[in-house]
Parts: structure tokens; C-alpha cells; sequence
């Protein structure tokens, strides 16, 4: 009988600490924040409008939006791209951005931008708008480099309060947050 009660008794105690273990391990993945940064290019040749079309048009307008998809603001972004034509013109919000062009060049840097925060960056090139007007891209932030939303090829999703980021070329599911309930 005394076993008994000494087996009962380790058993409930190593369930009581494996409990405290997975309280543990939640409590620190559920305040764990992650800054995230995609970007998103949209000009007409995307579109695959026919030349001819297209022919009458003097100007190539881009567009680009940057977006922070982290569950913490993204610091230190900085953007630069090159076109193959010159830029013309361009347009940027918000205006707090630092803005450096020259002639087929331009770059933009900021400070911060909180979760679900946009940068929209509006060109216009001398270029023919049926060609593909960036040749170089680079986005960058504190914690890494931005990611191309055409080449993502996840999808996050919610369950219980566990979001889960599925990859459909590894057929993978991760886990990407434990906390509060959060739906998009």
C-alpha cells in the first residue's frame, strides 16, 4: 500500500511540473514580437497589356507599397531601387521619408513603421510601359530583408489563438505565435 501512494504521488507531481513546463515554454513564445517587411510592385507590363496598346503612352508608371506585417514595428527600413529608364517623376507616402533620386536611381529610408503601416512609393519613368522598369530592388530593415509578396508562397492562419504559417513547396506547417487571438 505504501508504494501505492508513493507511485501516486511522482505521477501527479511529474504532471503538475510538465504542466509548469508547457505554461513556461507558452508564457515565452507568446510574448516573443517579430518584424516583418514584404513589398508588393504593380506596373503595366505585369499585366500583360499588348504593345500596341500601350505604344501612345510617353510615361511607364510603377507602383510600390511596402507593408510591415510583423506583430512589432520594423526600424531602420531602407529601400532602393533601380530602373532601367529614367525616373521622371515620384511620389511617396507618408512624408516623413528621407528621399535621395538620381536620374535612374532613388532611395528612401525611415525610422519606423508599426504593424500594418504602408510606405507607397508612386513612379513615373520615360520608359516604354510595356517593359519591366525595376532591374534592382533591395528592401532591408533592423532584423533582415524585406520579402517579395509575389515570391511568398505561405500562408498564416489562426487557430485558438496559435498562428501557424503553412509552406506549400515544403508541405510544412510552423508555428509562428502563441498568444492572443488575432484574426486578419
Amino acid at each position: 500500500m505504501p508504494t501505492d501512494t508513493a507511485t501516486l504521488v511522482t505521477v501527479v507531481s511529474v504532471i503538475i511540473a510538465g504542466l509548469a513546463l508547457l505554461w513556461g515554454i507558452y508564457t515565452h513564445i507568446s510574448t516573443r514580437k517579430i518584424a516583418k517587411l514584404t513589398y508588393k510592385i504593380s506596373q503595366l507590363s505585369d499585366f500583360g497589356v499588348p504593345e500596341s496598346f500601350l505604344a501612345d503612352m510617353p510615361h511607364a508608371p510603377l507602383a510600390i507599397t511596402v507593408t510591415s506585417r510583423g506583430s512589432k514595428g520594423t526600424e531602420n527600413i531602407s529601400l532602393r531601387l533601380k530602373t532601367k529608364s529614367p525616373i521622371e517623376n515620384f511620389e511617396a507616402s507618408p512624408a516623413e521619408l528621407l528621399i535621395t533620386q538620381a536620374n535612374n536611381e532613388l532611395s528612401i529610408q525611415s525610422a519606423k513603421l508599426n504593424p500594418s503601416q504602408k510606405i507607397k512609393l508612386f513612379l513615373r519613368c520615360a520608359g516604354h510601359a510595356y517593359e519591366d522598369q525595376i532591374t534592382e530592388l533591395d528592401l532591408s530593415h533592423s532584423e533582415g530583408v524585406g520579402i517579395n509578396e509575389q515570391d511568398m508562397i505561405t500562408f498564416s492562419f489562426n487557430i485558438a489563438g496559435i498562428e501557424l504559417e503553412y509552406d506549400r513547396v515544403n508541405l510544412m506547417t510552423h508555428i509562428t505565435r502563441i498568444g492572443p487571438f488575432s484574426f486578419r
